[in-house]
């Protein structure tokens, strides 16, 4: 028997259970398409410790990686909110 996957409703509030990650995953929500950079600047908080808990709501299925695009010889990764719509289907 093979274990159930994740439901919508554990993921989310895994991905609300760090108020970062919850006020990161807000903003996404809320607009158009952000990288980790614009959420910590957003947010007052280390690019890096941002780009860990993107990571993370990336990994659980709550946003997706929309566009990655050249920016001051980095790659900048714009995310998205997924649309829950698709899921519960």
């Amino acid at each position: 028997m093979r274990p159930h996957p994740a439901s919508i409703d554990q993921r989310l509030a895994k991905a609300m259970s760090y108020s970062p990650r919850a006020q990161a995953l807000t903003l996404i929500a809320e607009g158009t398409a952000c990288s980790p950079a614009a959420l910590a600047g957003a947010l007052g908080l280390d690019v890096r410790h941002v780009a860990y808990h993107v990571r993370v709501l990336h990994k659980l299925g709550c946003i997706e990686l929309v566009d990655a695009r050249q920016r001051r010889g980095a790659v900048e990764h714009l995310y998205g909110a997924v649309d829950r719509a698709s899921d519960e289907g």
